[in-house]
């Protein structure tokens, strides 16, 4: 519609460091985001994976939330990032147990995005944005 202003997103609210989906992550220095692991069959391998190979992928469809893993769940997910080199991850250690399995058969390319690089800690950005 001409003349109308452009619609406003989560990224026009000044100091919001949370995408709409993963596949923003790599667009936006500073983003982050919380995800759940799936508790079903690896088929539900809805937001992040590994591949025959052990590689890791991320749902780029998958909506991250903005808040931090509550140590006290039994499956407390994992933190999706950015960084100069894409997505980035950041997995609860009582998570592990978890992670989901799938082909790359199944999944369909335009969807998965290759997790570029795994922290063993928050960095600094998700520090200072989420307290």
């Amino acid at each position: 519609m001409a003349g109308q202003p452009p619609h406003a997103t989560v990224f026009d609210i000044p100091g919001w460091p949370c995408p709409a989906r993963v596949r923003d992550i790599p667009g936006h220095e500073n983003s982050w985001g919380w995800i759940a692991f799936p508790t079903g069959p690896p088929a539900q391998a809805e937001s992040l994976a590994q591949d025959e190979t052990g590689r890791l992928w991320v749902n780029g469809g998958a909506c991250p939330v903005f808040k931090l893993p509550d140590a006290s769940w039994d499956n407390p997910g994992a933190l999706v990032f950015w960084t100069e080199a894409g997505i980035g991850l950041w997995i609860h250690p009582k998570s592990f147990k978890s992670l989901p399995s799938v082909s790359r058969l199944d999944m369909a390319p335009d969807d998965w995005l290759p997790v570029r690089e795994v922290t063993a800690e928050w960095p600094t950005f998700i520090k200072e944005t989420a307290s």
